[in-house]
């Protein structure tokens, strides 16, 4: 498995990255399926994870969105380890959209960038023009 950004170079773990594995080992049952990896995920670039079918690309996202505890190692969003944060803060700065599932059909991808916005929000605080602004923001950048 590799782990580029857009510029093409392997990334390495570094204090600018905002999400990073270091020295990650997990896996399923007694079966490893990533061992040691130590990867960063430079901020404001595009990063791909590329690899033959079974060789952990899935993994290693469940893994650094904390769907999956490591068995070793620690995953590091903005300089905390992943697992000591609150979920709803994870949240606010982490989302995965799986490829399995498939959308219910009339969903667009609005309305799956605007559920992104739901642990920004709480029960006196709706969806506001603020939520609709940040969702647009959003589609504008990629």
């Amino acid at each position: 498995m590799v782990v580029q950004s857009i510029t093409g170079t392997e990334t390495e773990v570094d204090g600018a990255s905002r999400l990073a594995a270091r020295a990650v080992t997990v896996g399923y049952g007694s079966r490893s399926v990533i061992d040691g990896l130590d990867v960063a995920i430079p901020p404001g670039v595009i990063t791909t994870i590329i690899g033959p079918n079974g060789c952990g690309k899935s993994t290693l996202l469940r893994t650094l969105s904390r769907l999956l505890k490591p068995t070793g190692g620690t995953v590091v969003l903005d300089g905390e380890d992943i697992a000591a944060l609150r979920t709803r803060d994870v949240a606010k700065k982490l989302g995965l959209l799986p490829q399995a599932p498939v959308a219910p059909e009339g969903l667009t991808v609005s309305d799956l960038v605007a559920r992104g916005r739901h642990p920004h929000q709480s029960w006196l605080r709706q969806w506001s023009s603020d939520d609709a602004d940040v969702v647009r923001r959003a589609l504008a950048m990629t």
